[in-house]
């Protein structure tokens, strides 16, 4: 099988550590609401992240502002364990979050080592819904120069968000690749798997979070990047040199 010609990565919780920073956000958040306190953290976790996705795209639309959506998370979060705190403690377990969880911003394990391994092998892109300015800082707060990589495709400049093939279009274009030798990894089956497979990419499906795989046929599932020459090969990267 010939090698791999290009990678394209997802940014949140495949490159950068969401889960990580979120956990510290959300344990800020059990401090200043006690009844939140008795939550497991992976529990709480998985009930942010469904309020996350029911908010995201009104906050990528503008219709809410970061901050907004950041108190009517905690706010549902509140309500689904019966809950009612005032507005006030809301908003102010809200800024507690973001405030931990952006400090506490670091790359998924693996990936410095994975990113060094892949640069001189192969062209390197990122695939990322967000604001430009947001996801262009949490690359460089990670030390990932956003100029050092092939193709760098962020929904608010290329004007759609995933699953829309017409983002994955524009990153096949600035790679100058063609499809069948890209490989893409992402943590969403529906935002990275599905379109990225309807793209003609080669998909490995980063599933840190053990959810149940929609179909083991379509992609490989992983569960981290490590070890690297085990990831490597995954990816379909060569890993003898010269």
């Amino acid at each position: 099988m010939r090698s791999k010609e290009a990678v394209i990565f997802d940014l949140d919780d495949t490159l950068v550590d969401f889960q990580y920073s979120r956990r510290h956000g959300l344990r800020a958040v059990q401090e200043l609401l006690p009844g939140l306190a008795p939550v497991p953290l992976g529990e709480l976790e998985l009930v942010h992240d469904e309020e996350l996705h029911a908010n995201f795209l009104r906050t990528l639309g503008g219709g809410l502002s970061d901050d907004e959506a950041r108190i009517q998370r905690i706010g549902g979060v509140c309500r689904r364990y019966g809950l009612e705190p005032d507005e006030r403690t809301v908003a102010e377990a809200a800024v507690a979050y973001a405030r931990e969880q952006q400090s506490n911003m670091r790359l998924v394990p693996g990936v410095s080592e994975l990113l060094h391994a892949l640069r001189g092998r192969v062209k390197i892109g990122v695939i990322t819904n967000g604001p430009s300015v947001q996801q262009r800082d949490k690359l460089r707060r990670c030390n990932i120069d956003p100029g050092d990589l092939d193709v760098l495709a962020i929904s608010e400049e290329v004007g759609t968000t995933k699953p829309d093939p017409a983002i994955f279009r524009y990153a096949l274009a600035g790679l100058g690749v063609t499809p069948g030798l890209v490989t893409m990894v992402g943590d969403s089956w529906e935002n990275d798997v599905l379109p990225a497979l309807g793209s003609g990419i080669g998909a490995v499906w980063l599933n840190r979070y053990r959810r149940a795989c929609p179909d083991p046929g379509l992609a490989i599932e992983i569960r981290g990047l490590q070890p690297l020459e085990d990831i490597l090969e995954i990816l379909g990267v060569e890993t003898r040199q010269g």
